[in-house]
């Protein structure tokens, strides 16, 4: 029988530990509100998001805060793009978003609650990836945000394991210790990944 090795996960809590101005954030999401959760998973890949993401995923909420379930997305689209939706004036993260609501829908969901349950499904990932510009660490993001316990590797996560002497890791090698830290030290996964977050960029992600 293989011995885990823990090393690498002592070695991320001990940093952690460290870290006079390292805090515990809890993760955002859960906003009841498939159009806005969709917006900030397509949204947020290689964006400032204290500045660019935010606001919109706020202004998705506020000025169409009737309009929460798939089925509701789907009727504005008919009368406004998917540009107009978003605030966005390029063409690909709303091409994206579009294709989002496209497959959702031909899934069955049409709730939060429903994408998070097809979420779980182990066939999910599998078509998300078939959608150009998702990859795994929007997929991983997309589960934080309807409150699935996950980590979504990105550039300040594994910025972060590289201080704390575990080296370049790549994606599913960096997931893996932070999944193993967060285990060892008692705290959600999610909680881990945005608090990491939050300690990288100095922004609020939610």
């Amino acid at each position: 029988m293989a011995v885990e090795d823990n090393s690498e996960p002592k070695k991320l809590a001990n940093y952690i530990r460290s870290l006079a101005g390292f805090e515990r954030y809890s993760p955002g999401g859960n906003y009841g509100h498939i159009g806005a959760t969709l917006a900030n998973a397509v949204l947020q890949s290689n964006n400032n998001y204290q500045r660019n993401v935010r606001p919109r995923v706020e202004r998705i909420r506020e000025e169409y805060a009737r309009e929460t379930t798939l089925q509701d997305i789907k009727r504005l689209l008919d009368q406004i793009t998917a540009q107009e939706f978003l605030h966005w004036n390029g063409t690909r993260k709303p091409k994206t978003f579009n294709d989002l609501v496209e497959l959702l829908s031909e899934e069955g969901v049409n709730t939060e609650d429903d994408l998070r349950q097809w979420l779980q499904r182990d066939d999910s990932k599998v078509k998300l990836l078939k959608i150009r510009f998702v990859g795994q660490k929007t997929v991983d993001y997309l589960k934080i945000l309807v409150g699935l316990d996950e980590a979504a590797m990105d550039r300040h996560l594994l910025g972060f394991l590289e201080r704390a002497g575990l080296g370049k890791l790549n994606y599913e090698r960096g997931k893996e210790v932070v999944h193993r830290t967060a285990d060892l030290m008692g705290w959600k996964r999610s909680r881990l990944d945005h608090s990491i977050w939050r300690y990288m960029s100095g922004g609020k992600r939610q």
